[in-house]
């Protein structure tokens, strides 16, 4: 009968067939397969989907606000340098920040057009979840201080799949960087001591050959404040950029006001020669008129223009196409705002927009084989902005086409079917365990129990071990 399979029974002298030594031998042999020889049978290792840019940034940012910090915005410029290190590690085979020739990260990143101040880079390989990954790094102080840095503002993220050092695996490639020396969570940096001063001498007198005394008229030194940041006419992407400046002859503390149309925007006060000033709020787009003042003095500086330029380009979701042919597709939308490159970063392909720079319809020829799998449009202008928009939707296989993943696990096949063993053999065993308990035969088959007990926590380690990976 069918549920000599599944409990114990007098036919099956007690026990279930399922649990029975030639069935563990069977479930092994079967996971060996599985496991050691799945891609001859077309059976996918590699491939999990929580893997991607967007998840990865998405917690990375969330341990960043747990820390009290601002999100780093995703940068297409760094996620093409992650992306090219990626393929380099690839194509030299090679596991490490530094390559074999001496590559340096920040080749690749200079050479993606991100002209960093601050720059950093964490590793990842053999990794099934972006939950795991980055907990791994977070477990790392080094990795971790990247992750947490106020120097950053921008991420790149690569995720490749790929043969490293003879093993299929997916490599996830985190850039870190700054465009600018304006960190988050700072205020003003440490004061200098104070210039130290002293009472000026008594003017010598000065006798001619008549014996005529004559004093000098000046007797004192001038004080005054200009602004040294933003510079004159200078462009900043940077909403939230403080003003910087420095003050001459001025003694103990002071307060320094900056004022916009004649309204004070800023105050800070200052001890020594240097003074720093965060806007009450950020700066509107467009350009700004603004002055620094010595509060209760006629002390002023030459006003300072700049220009804050921190909108983006964006793709208008709403005129966005993809047409399917034979070999390609073509994907079309208009763009709002002014652009000056446009990529599209597909799996680990960087793939330029046909279209000539600053027109606003775009349009991108996409191979259809192999098929994306991850798909997002980068834009930035002229001054460094940046906007990146995920569109893999519009690219996802057909449901006849999805029989190398189980979507609902969002896993692989043999991940999935590695789930499924170990959790069947699971749910007979507890169903084992209380009928034996019921019928108060625990003690007579405790030996049994033990064994597939064993059996199925070393399965179960070493088949989630892989679910970890590591990192440099």
């Amino acid at each position: 009968m069918l549920k000599d399979f599944f409990i114990p029974t007098k036919k099956n002298r007690n026990k279930a067939y399922l649990l029975s030594k030639p069935a563990i031998v069977l479930y092994t042999l079967f996971l060996l397969l599985i496991n050691q020889f799945g891609p001859i049978f077309g059976i996918n290792q590699a491939y999990a989907s929580t893997i991607n840019q967007a998840n990865i940034i998405s917690l990375t940012n969330q341990e960043r606000r747990l820390a009290g910090l601002g999100d780093l915005k995703n940068n297409p410029q760094l996620a093409s340098a992650a992306l090219a290190k990626a393929n380099d590690m690839f194509a030299k085979q090679y596991w490490d920040h530094f390559g074999p020739n001496g590559e340096t990260p920040w080749q690749f990143i200079r050479a993606a057009g991100y002209n960093y101040v601050y720059a950093g880079e964490n590793l990842g390989k053999g990794f099934r979840t972006a939950e795991g990954l980055v907990e791994a790094w977070m477990a790392s102080p080094t990795h971790r201080e990247n992750i947490l840095s106020a120097n950053y503002r921008d991420i790149g993220i690569a995720v490749v799949e790929g043969e490293l050092l003879g093993k299929q695996t997916i490599l996830v490639v985190q850039m870190f960087g700054n465009l600018t020396r304006s960190v988050q969570g700072t205020t003003t940096s440490e004061a200098p001591k104070p210039v130290e001063t002293t009472t000026p001498p008594t003017p010598k007198k000065v006798e001619t050959g008549s014996q005529k005394v004559v004093t000098p008229k000046e007797q004192g030194e001038i004080r005054s404040i200009r602004i040294t940041s933003p510079g004159m006419g200078e462009v900043i992407t940077d909403p939230s950029v403080n003003v910087k400046g420095e003050t001459k002859n001025t003694t103990g503390e002071y307060t320094v006001n900056i004022l916009e149309n004649d309204e004070v925007v800023g105050s800070s006060n200052a001890t020594g020669s240097t003074w720093e000033v965060d806007k009450d709020s950020d700066w509107s787009e467009g350009e700004h008129k603004i002055i620094a003042v010595l509060k209760d003095t006629e002390v002023k500086s030459e006003e300072n223009t700049f220009i804050i330029d921190s909108k983006a380009p964006e793709v208008d979701l709403s005129t966005l196409k993809v047409v399917e042919d034979s070999e390609n597709f073509t994907l079309t939308f208009k763009v709002k705002g002014e652009w000056e490159e446009v990529n599209i970063i597909v799996d680990s392909n960087i793939i330029l927009a046909n279209s000539p720079i600053g027109q606003e319809d775009v349009e991108v020829t996409i191979p259809k084989e192999p098929h994306p799998t991850s798909v997002y449009i980068n834009l930035s202008d002229h001054v460094g902005n940046t906007s990146s928009v995920e569109i893999t939707e519009y690219f996802q296989v057909k449901e006849k086409e999805q029989g190398n993943k189980l979507p609902i696990f969002s896993l692989s096949t043999r991940d999935g079917i590695n789930i499924g063993i170990v959790s069947f053999v699971l749910v007979l065993l507890v169903l084992n365990v209380f009928w034996f308990i019921k019928q108060r035969k625990f003690k007579e088959s405790i030996g049994d129990v033990f064994t597939v007990g064993a059996w199925w926590i070393i399965v179960t380690v070493s088949l989630f071990t892989g679910f970890s990976g590591s990192i440099t």
